[in-house]
């Protein structure tokens, strides 16, 4: 049996309950193992990362700069009133009336300082049709006669990529008409922009029927024209951009302070990370094997 003198078995001893001592203080004393503290879970579980509450997340990650487009309905009145738009350093969609006496210059204007066009065709309405102007699309019209009257229409909008309505209540609630608006649409490449001034339209579900690029406007900016509301409606439109990836607004050539508007908006968006594009670039986004056509005159 080995003997152990006191003095070496005190030492011993000593160690022993420092270590002990040092273990338990180890097991008190060590950093809780929870990474999150700290962290608002509700931003962690099911992301994988921390992400701001305010930051866009779309669940299509082609959309993750939400872009907006700008339709400006009216033009071939005034000359000098479309040519103020022209001259706006971002993109915009002219939108232009037919046979009116500047429908034809304005288009090809427009075009030159490389703004995208469309014709505003005028549709009758249930109501207030003394406000339609020339080259309307009326629903006592035949098949044909609808053909003929767009056809003519487009020629006094050369350039024109597609067409949006003017007024329109009654054409777009109707299937037979507004069938044959789209199909004679589809034959020369073009596609409809709806804006939307009834909820009972048919076009979008006509447009996937007929296999023709259909549009929706999501907001009119300046369907009341006091400014303060216009600013409004571009912040929601804003919104709408952020939520579903893209938003189209419509606003007219003739609102008081339109342009100054528009660059106060555009500045707005530019802030919110919203990109502003032409009205093709949101429409490639849902028919990307649509073409821009070359000549639609």
């Amino acid at each position: 049996m080995i003997k152990v003198k006191k003095g070496v078995l005190s030492v011993l001893l000593i160690i022993a309950g420092v270590l002990a001592l040092a273990l338990i203080l180890f097991f008190i004393l060590r950093p809780s193992p929870n990474p999150l503290i700290g962290f608002d879970l509700e931003q962690v579980i099911g992301t994988g990362k921390i992400t701001p509450s305010n930051t866009y997340t779309p669940s299509n990650p082609e959309l993750e700069v939400p872009l907006i487009s700008i339709v400006v309905d009216d033009n071939g009145y005034n000359l000098q009133q479309s040519r103020m738009a022209f001259s706006l350093p971002f993109p915009l969609t002219i939108s232009v009336m037919p046979s009116l006496k500047y429908s034809r210059d304005v288009a090809l204007e427009a075009k030159r300082h490389g703004k995208e066009v469309i014709l505003h065709c005028p549709m009758e309405s249930h109501k207030g049709n003394d406000w339609l102007g020339p080259g309307a699309i009326l629903s006592s019209m035949s098949d044909e006669e609808v053909k003929k009257q767009v056809e003519a229409d487009l020629y006094d909008v050369p350039g024109a990529i597609g067409m949006n309505n003017h007024m329109g209540t009654k054409v777009t609630e109707d299937r037979r008409v507004m069938g044959a608006i789209l199909s004679y649409l589809k034959e020369r490449g073009l596609f409809f922009l709806d804006s939307r001034v009834t909820p009972k339209s048919v076009a979008r579900e006509l447009g996937n029927q007929i296999g023709i690029p259909v549009l929706e406007n999501d907001l009119s900016l300046d369907h009341d024209t006091n400014p303060k509301a216009i600013r409004e409606n571009m912040r929601k439109l804003g919104e709408i951009a952020k939520r579903k990836g893209s938003a189209i607004g419509i606003i007219h050539i003739y609102t008081k302070d339109i342009i100054s508007l528009l660059k106060e908006g555009v500045d707005l968006w530019n802030k919110e990370g919203i990109r502003i594009v032409p009205l093709s670039e949101i429409l490639l986004k849902f028919w990307p094997s649509w073409k821009i056509p070359d000549e639609s005159n």
